[in-house]
């Protein structure tokens, strides 16, 4: 099987659009967390999001599409900079496109009922046609990325909550390693600030209504954290042979080499209270890279800031890594960036992808006092030093779907 490098990425976030601007406010531990802007949150209890603040220069069909759907203006926008890094001018016949994004489907019913949502303005919507539509069909943005930059041979769009751009990129990974294409463009792309997206969040019991902590709102592993907070974005990466890439003079990002998934399926907004789901997925891309715990030097965490998930994500880290977790550092990103759901695990292999490349650990800036049972070397402010070979990242998502994958330093 073939090695496959990273030669490309791209990043539209709440701390930065591009990846230097984003890697520079991750280690800097800015936070991207303020009070929503995009529409009236004075009636909800969930009030802060991570929203990304820059006006992006788009395309006219892809920003008409992007005034109802931010999201779908950030995956294109993540795609020019990753291609663009990779110098690949078109992608052709030998290509994927896999994208992840979201659903976005929460029970409409409890959403009206308890005025988070205006019955009448989704009448209006879905059944008078008026305004902007409720749902942008989830291939738009793979349709109109092809038609910019090049039909590709195969097009994938996945639906796989916070587990969705690491299992695209997983994906994309296999096929390239494979031999069954010579270049997979993929990562994904969401946002859920909207009142919909928050409103459904509220209702879950999965977000911070510490208003008042603002930027400092989610505390991923702190003993006073309170739930997560929605963020925003897309990342993309190419993913080529290593020896292709070399062959062409392109740089070399890092090289990805493994990639595990799994299923709790033990609850629908819970983890399975053991973590198994999450132990195998990451048992299973150590197997696939071909090492075992001991190779690893970083893990950037799941680490959502929620009760349950952080507990149970330490807890299979320390059973899973039992001889080594004491000396491996851990960076919890969505401290700065809130969790962008289906773009989460994309985003965070773009700050382990330069973690590896620029030798620096993002720090977790909200971390004042480890909560019991989230003991891990965690990374804390102003950073760290890093020059160890491999990484992993997680992602688990709702409903137990879980996805490890597995970088290693670029060798000259």
């Amino acid at each position: 099987m073939r090695r496959v490098a990273i030669t490309g990425f791209g990043v539209v976030s709440p701390i930065g659009v591009g990846a230097d601007a984003f890697f520079a406010s991750l280690t800097r531990g800015d936070s991207g967390i303020r009070r929503i802007t995009r529409f009236d949150v004075s009636t909800f209890e969930v009030q802060l999001a991570g929203e990304v603040k820059e006006e992006l220069e788009l395309p006219a069909e892809v920003a008409e599409v992007a005034a109802h759907d931010p999201k779908v203006g950030f995956a294109y926008e993540a795609c020019r900079q990753a291609l663009e890094q990779s110098a690949v001018v078109r992608l052709g016949q030998e290509s994927l496109l896999h994208l992840g994004t979201s659903l976005e489907v929460f029970d409409l019913s409890k959403a009206i009922h308890g005025g988070k949502l205006d019955f009448h303005e989704v009448a209006r919507r879905c059944l008078q046609g008026e305004g902007p539509p409720v749902q942008v069909p989830l291939d738009t943005a793979a349709r109109l990325i092809s038609a910019s930059f090049g039909l590709p041979e195969q097009v994938l769009v996945n639906c796989s909550a916070c587990a969705a751009g690491a299992q695209a990129i997983g994906q994309g990974f296999r096929a390239v390693r494979s031999g069954r294409v010579d270049r997979a463009v993929c990562g994904a792309f969401d946002s859920m600030i909207n009142p919909l997206g928050v409103g459904g969040f509220q209702l879950l019991g999965a977000l911070t209504t510490d208003n008042a902590r603002g930027a400092h709102a989610c505390r991923p592993f702190d003993a006073s954290r309170s739930g997560t907070v929605l963020g925003e974005g897309a990342a993309i990466a190419v993913l080529e042979p290593l020896e292709q890439a070399r062959a062409q003079g392109r740089t070399i990002l890092a090289e990805l080499c493994g990639y595990g998934s799994s299923l709790d399926a033990s609850s629908l907004s819970a983890p399975d209270p053991e973590g198994k789901g999450a132990e195998r997925a990451m048992a299973s891309a150590l197997q696939d890279a071909g090492i075992d715990g001991a190779a690893i030097g970083h893990i950037n965490v799941h680490g959502t800031g929620t009760q349950l998930n952080d507990e149970i994500e330490a807890m299979a880290i320390r059973r899973l890594f039992s001889a080594t977790w004491q000396r491996i550092p851990i960076s919890a990103t969505k401290s700065m960036t809130g969790h962008l759901i289906a773009a989460a695990g994309a985003v965070e292999l773009g700050a382990c992808l330069l973690a590896i490349g620029r030798g620096v650990l993002p720090p977790n800036p909200c971390l004042q006092s480890v909560g019991p049972g989230c003991e891990l070397d965690h990374v804390t402010a102003p950073g760290r030093g890093f020059d160890g070979e491999y990484v992993l990242t997680n992602s688990f998502g709702f409903g137990g779907q879980n996805a490890t994958l597995v970088l290693r330093r670029a060798m000259k």
